[in-house]
Formats: C-alpha cells, structure tokens, sequence
C-alpha cells in the first residue's frame, strides 16, 4: 500500500523537475537564437521543393550569360508547382502589363521549384505569346554561391522563418538585382507607364517605409551602392519573425543610410546622390489599409483619378487575393487590368 504523503511528494518532485527541464530548454534556446527554428518546424513544408533535385523536363535553368542590361525580374517564390509551372490571371497580368509596354527590355519570370511548363495552363501558354518573356528556373542554394548571401543560404536560415515564402523572395529580389542590375517587380503589380528612361529608383510606401514591390538599381556607382548595402543589411539584420523587416525595412534603412536623412518625405535625387526616391502616386496611391478602394465601384471615380499619375498599381494581394473582381463592373483594378493586361483579362471568364 502507497503513503499517501510520499505520494504527493514524488508527484510534486516530478512536477517540479518538469518544469526546470522546461526552463533550461527554453532558456538554451533563447540564448542561442533558436526559438523561431524551434516555433517555426512546420512552415519547412512550404519551401521544401527549394531543395528537391531538378528533372531532365524542368523549367529551363537561367543562365547568366542570357541577362542583358535592363532585365526586368518577377520571381515566384511559392512550391506550388508540382503538376507544372502555373500562375492565376492576376500574376499574369502584371507580367503581360510589364511586357507589353517595355517590348525592347527581356522579363524574366523566376520560379524556384524545380517544375516542368504545364501546357494546361491559360495564362503562361497566353504569356508565352509575348517575345520578350522568358521562364526560367533558379536553383535556390547554387543561384546564391559566390556572392554576398551564399553563407546566409547554405546555412539554411530561411528554414527559421515563420513566413518561409515570403522572406525567400525578400532575399532572391536583392539577390537577383546585386547579380545583374535591372527592375524588380512584385506579381500584383500592374504597370501602366513604360520605364523608359527611368533608373535607380524606388517608391515610398507610407511616411515611414520604402517599399520593395519596386526595385531598380543599375549597374553604375551609386546603383551598386544601393545594392552592396541593401544585401549586406539583408544578411547582417535578418529577422524571422519579422514579415517586413527583411523587404520593405531593408531598403529603408539602406537609404536612410545613403541620404543621410531618417525623413522619407525628405528623401530626393540630390540628398541619394542620384538615386530617385518616388512618392506614393508612382506605385502606391492607395495605401494598404484601403486597399478595398481598388474593389469599390462606389468610390471608382475617385479613385481613377488618383491613379493618373502613376507609373504602376500596387494591389496589395496578401489582403486582396480572395476579393473578386467582376467582369463588366466600374471596379478600378478591372478598369486597370483590362486596359493595361488585355490579353490575360479577357481570358477571365466573369470573375478575374
């Protein structure tokens, strides 16, 4: 027969010795910076085609050598390519957009899964009509070997995050840009003017952030600049628990540092020695927290009339995806697309 008291003793012993356990295991993580690893093992799955091996009917890997001057780069950073290399009518549509007003610049659309063309596929078979397109696979590990991010790579850090998708393209745009120079784009941005004439420039995303939706650094003085210390803040102040922090704070606090000044607003060509800095109008004349704006047909005139002056439309799709946009309606981003993507827009059935 048990004693009662010695019981309860060995119990409140072993309830006591758990929970020092549990301290000294959270305490080495957090003194060693492993927490996130630790909270963050199941968002692996969402990048884990970044390591898969290529297949001999694979995405054309890109080859260096065939990146002129000027190259504009989408990059899709997603796995979800496992029966063939797909992208909704929206990506579509800032890629036709893009294309069809800069017809002398070559677009190349990056994929990091090692995916094959998928001839089921609308929006790609209609992309593919465009010359200047081209398709292309990176291998996520090599594509970083011998330059400023190779170390941060192979050290598979990226496998921290808890928005693994989301931090990998933050790191491929800086990465692609300090390769070859040229324009970066994210795949919810719909152009409306041609970048002729246009170099090292950027947009302000609200009074206290740089966006990273648009990037544009040329392969002269002050574009390297920009770029060697957009990628070396990328490695040296990488958070994982932080979603902005490694896209829109990185060149943020790049050009805080090149013009000298912590005001955006103050930001201009002559204080970032040349390197422009445009307001919200060029790319987002409706914030973040009104990106329903694009949808309402109530407010579309006013709206239009915010986006004469802009360059592109940023829709904001981590918000936006899931909002429909009705065919034969006044809502704005509609109105855009179906002037400045005709092609991928008029494969919409009746909601694109």
């Amino acid at each position: 027969m048990i004693c009662r008291p010695y019981f309860k003793r060995n119990i409140i012993f072993r309830i006591i010795f758990l929970l020092l356990i549990s301290l000294v295991i959270m305490y080495n993580l957090n003194f060693h910076g492993d927490v996130d690893q630790f909270l963050n093992l199941s968002q692996k799955h969402l990048i884990s085609c970044y390591f898969e091996e290529k297949q001999n009917n694979s995405l054309l890997e890109l080859n260096p050598a065939e990146v002129p001057k000027n190259s504009i780069f989408f990059i899709e950073t997603s796995c979800n390519h496992k029966n063939g290399i797909n992208l909704n009518l929206r990506q579509g549509c800032a890629i036709e957009s893009t294309a069809s007003l800069n017809p002398n610049l070559n677009i190349f659309v990056l994929f990091v899964a090692p995916s094959f063309i998928s001839d089921e596929s609308d929006v790609v078979n209609r992309l593919k009509m465009f010359s200047n397109i081209k398709f292309r696979y990176i291998n996520f590990v090599k594509y970083s070997h011998n330059t400023p991010l190779q170390d941060f790579v192979t050290s598979n850090t990226i496998s921290t995050s808890q928005w693994p998708v989301s931090h990998a393209s933050d790191l491929l745009r800086f990465l692609t840009l300090w390769k070859f120079g040229g324009t970066y784009l994210d795949l919810d941005v719909v152009l409306m003017k041609s970048f002729s004439g246009l170099t090292n420039f950027v947009s302000i995303e609200s009074s206290s952030t740089i966006a990273s939706l648009v990037l544009n650094f040329d392969v002269d003085t002050i574009g390297r600049t920009v770029s060697n210390t957009s990628i070396k803040d990328f490695s040296s102040n990488y958070r994982a628990n932080d979603w902005g922090y490694n896209g829109p704070g990185v060149i943020t606090r790049t050009l805080k540092k090149i013009c000298e000044t912590n005001r955006i607003t103050d930001m201009n060509k002559q204080k970032c020695k040349g390197f422009m800095v445009f307001g919200t109008e060029a790319f987002c004349p409706i914030s973040w927290t009104d990106w329903k704006m694009y949808f309402n047909t109530n407010t579309s005139h006013e709206v239009m009339v915010k986006l004469k002056d802009s360059i592109g439309i940023h829709v904001w799709n981590l918000h936006s995806k899931h909002t429909p946009i009705n065919k034969g309606s006044k809502q704005p981003y509609g109105l855009v697309a179906e002037k400045y993507c005709p092609t991928i827009f008029s494969t919409a059935k009746s909601v694109f």
